[in-house]
């Protein structure tokens, strides 16, 4: 699937806080309201190189503002997932693509 038709452009203003050092930064906004956070590890982190942290999101307004917040209460996980690759990012981006709308209910604030 080619996920770049569901990245929205927030300038990287995530709330994970996850934009300090050198990484590339997507965030992506599915139809059913749910979405990622793909952040590569900082280059600086030899250990982690290569490595992407994703974050499930839940989406609580419309475009433009694409407000959202962590959804830590999914069927998925309750925190970010460590994908050793960006093929192993996708596979978690086509499971939170196939969440179902109310699959979680409370958020992080």
């Amino acid at each position: 699937m080619d996920y770049e038709q569901y990245a929205v452009d927030l300038n990287a203003k995530c709330v994970c806080g996850c934009m300090e050092g050198d990484r590339v930064h997507k965030i992506y906004r599915f139809p059913n309201d749910y979405g990622a956070s793909v952040v590569s590890a900082p280059k600086a982190d030899l250990t982690a190189r290569g490595t992407f942290r994703l974050y499930i999101l839940h989406f609580e307004s419309p475009a433009p503002e694409h407000e959202y917040e962590i959804a830590r209460d999914t069927p998925l996980t309750n925190d970010h997932i460590v994908c050793r690759d960006w093929s192993d990012a996708e596979v978690w981006l086509e499971r939170i693509f196939e969440l179902l709308p109310g699959d979680g209910h409370a958020h992080c604030h």
